[in-house]
Order: C-alpha cells, then sequence, then structure tokens
C-alpha cells in the first residue's frame, strides 16, 4: 500500500486535547532523561489516542484554526482519522479494532480482552467528543 510516510511526520491535536490533564510531554521514563529510542529529548503522550498520536522526537510545534494534516491522514486517509482516538465501535479497514492483545502475551497464551473505548478513559474524555459522529471522526 505504502512504502515509506513523506517528511518531516506531522501530527495534531486540539487544543482541548493538548490541554487534557492526561496529555503530557514527556522529558523522561523511568526517573530518567528520556533515551532516543523513547523519543528524546521531547515526546508527546495521548494515553486516550492509538499511538501514533503520541508523536516522538517535537521538532517545532504550529498553532493554527483549521484541521491540519497529518502524516498518516495524508498517507492512508481511508484508515486513519485525524482524531485517532481508541473506539472498538469503529473497524480499520483491515482489521477488528473490538479486542486487544496485552502484555505480557504469548502465542499459547495470548491475553486478549475487549478494548476499552477511549483506552479505559472514557470517563476522563469522552465529553471532548460529545455531538461527533465518532465513525465518522475516527
Amino acid at each position: 500500500m505504502f512504502g515509506t510516510l513523506d517528511w518531516p511526520y506531522r501530527e495534531g491535536v486540539r487544543i482541548d486535547e493538548a490541554m487534557h490533564p492526561l496529555t503530557l510531554l514527556a522529558v523522561g521514563v523511568y526517573g530518567d532523561a528520556l533515551p532516543p529510542q523513547n523519543g528524546a529529548p521531547l515526546r508527546l503522550v495521548v494515553p486516550w489516542k492509538y499511538g501514533f498520536k503520541s508523536i516522538k522526537s517535537i521538532v517545532s510545534i504550529h498553532f493554527t484554526e483549521q484541521m491540519p494534516a497529518t502524516s498518516w491522514n495524508m498517507t492512508a486517509p481511508q484508515e486513519y482519522g485525524f482524531y485517532a482516538n481508541v473506539n472498538p465501535q469503529v473497524d480499520h479497514p483491515r482489521w477488528s479494532q473490538a479486542t486487544e492483545r496485552r502484555l505480557p502475551s504469548s502465542l499459547f497464551s495470548p491475553n486478549i480482552i475487549d478494548t476499552r473505548p477511549f483506552n479505559g478513559y472514557a470517563e476522563q474524555v469522552a465529553h471532548l467528543y460529545q455531538g461527533m459522529d465518532l465513525r465518522q471522526w475516527y
């Protein structure tokens, strides 16, 4: 389908998402400075969204009044929506998102559980998307 993403990598969140108390700009992990493999020197952590929203190695931040184009949405818009909220009711076009494999997991003990809306943070963040059609705005 696609070989590489266009660079620089671009991601975006709304101001209310960025300002939410669960959203973090991480500079460390496990009591140490953030290493390069975890996004040093600065990483965005948005725990109720799919992982591609938790961008690594921030180079610049821009504010805009319009929804920005993002790397994954530009590459495969039918597969990656701007909001990227964890929603077990909306399948990815190529796989179900109704269940997830938790760690620890293995071939003979896959540890599969039902995916929780907003990655288990629905009580804290669902109000941010009130009135939105989350099938359209996945």
